[in-house]
């Protein structure tokens, strides 16, 4: 008898076969009838090339532009609070609330975009566009103190081009709008001084949180110039890199094939399995050996603003989109769309949980029991915060087997020797 698990193998490695001819994997693969679509050609097809195109266009920049319009509203929040600090005015407690507000929406918007971080976002080595928008896990709150004072001493010739990532970003404004403390965060003294040698901690309160609210509005300013460089970089009139993916194996200077590009789109998605997962799930509960502790509180991706839950649902929210906005029609073009059907019950079924999850991550994971966890599964929700890794797992785990297999791809390096 015949095991299911050898059918199943066979089915696979069959679908393979055909995508690997498709998408520029294999040298052979027959004459097409049509000799415009090139299917038989190891370049792709015209109709792989349509199906990339609608993913950068229908996915990739209106997400963008989105993000680019909730960073134009927190510049001008920031605007109106730092104003109203200026003036002493009673307003000041209520245009901080919606500036935090708005930097929540522009961050909902981001963490979607970063679930596909391919393309332009991620050219430029370790100065990517990405790690100047948004720089975690790689924060430091005496950098971004030490630009506060760098900036006020001397604004005029203050570059915030020539800053490291750590010291701008989303990340930076989260704690400038969120900290309770107005405390320098540096251990030492060395930034810790204004331009008349007064102590930054010996200050008033009201010219630290004046002084933190003019670095806030550079910090914006230059989010909505790394947006318009990163809309202008895919865009027909830019530098135009959807034609990079419209034209893959067809004349395309950066692809050879369909198969390139698509390798470059699989891979992002690993980030829900690498950073999600392993990252902002499973160091904070102690599932991962990156934890010392029984659980590391102090790992939670926002420890300021308490946004974890909604990054990470943002995340699965971009995943979703590029899945549904073309991946899917890759899958189906090699008969797997139950592929498809099981990624996306697992999708929506871990969104329904962390809309459901009502406290902060952080809390969650402060004075977790390791057994319980350990024993914990998306059906078995004995700890809330170690179920969610379960949920999210369910997903990685398609995305590393089926996903990969049926469309002839391979599990990106950063994400081989996973054994949870």
């Amino acid at each position: 008898m015949i095991s299911s698990f050898s059918l199943n193998m066979t089915a696979s490695v069959f679908l393979s076969s055909v995508l690997l001819v498709a998408c520029g994997g294999g040298g052979g693969g027959s004459t097409s009838s049509n000799a415009d679509n090139n299917t038989g050609s190891s370049a792709g097809s015209d109709s792989q090339r349509t199906i990339l195109q609608k993913i950068g266009e229908n996915v990739v920049i209106p997400t963008y532009q989105s993000v680019q319009t909730e960073v134009t509203s927190l510049v001008a929040s920031l605007n109106t609070y730092c104003t109203d600090l200026e003036n002493s005015s009673v307003n000041s407690s209520a245009s901080l609330i919606n500036a935090q507000s708005q930097w929540q929406d522009a961050m909902r918007e981001w963490q979607k975009a970063e679930a596909f971080q391919f393309g332009p976002v991620a050219d430029g080595g370790g100065d990517t566009i990405r790690n100047r928008i948004y720089s975690w896990p790689s924060v430091s709150a005496c950098f971004i103190d030490g630009g506060v004072v760098s900036y006020e001493n001397d604004p005029v010739t203050f570059n915030v081009a020539q800053q490291s990532p750590r010291r701008i970003g989303l990340d930076g404004l989260e704690y400038l709008l969120f900290t309770d403390s107005l405390e320098h965060s540096c251990s030492t003294d060395n930034s810790t001084n204004n331009a008349e040698d007064i102590s930054w901690n010996s200050r008033p309160e009201a010219e630290r949180t004046l002084a933190r609210c003019h670095y806030a509005e550079v910090l914006a300013s230059d989010l909505n110039t790394q947006m318009s460089a990163l809309l202008n970089a895919w865009q027909k009139e830019g530098d135009n890199y959807l034609n990079q993916l419209s034209t893959a194996g067809k004349g395309s200077s950066r692809y050879d094939s369909v198969r390139d590009a698509l390798k470059d789109i699989s891979d992002s998605l690993f980030y829900l399995d690498t950073e999600v997962k392993d990252s902002k799930l499973a160091i904070p509960t102690g599932l991962s050996s990156d934890c010392l502790d029984v659980s590391c509180p102090d790992s939670v991706e926002s420890t300021e603003a308490h946004h974890s839950i909604e990054n990470i649902k943002s995340n699965l929210q971009g995943f979703l989109a590029v899945l549904e906005g073309g991946l899917n029609e890759f899958l189906a073009e090699v008969g797997q769309e139950g592929i498809t059907a099981t990624m996306l019950v697992d999708i929506n079924s871990a969104l329904t949980q962390f809309n459901q999850f009502s406290d902060s991550l952080n809390s969650s994971v402060t004075g977790i029991n390791a057994d319980d966890c350990i024993n914990t599964t998306s059906t078995n929700r004995i700890e809330p915060a170690c179920a969610l890794h379960a949920d999210i797992k369910n997903i990685t785990d398609q995305l590393k087997s089926d996903f990969v297999l049926a469309l002839s791809l391979s599990v990106p390096a950063t994400a081989e020797g996973d054994n949870d």
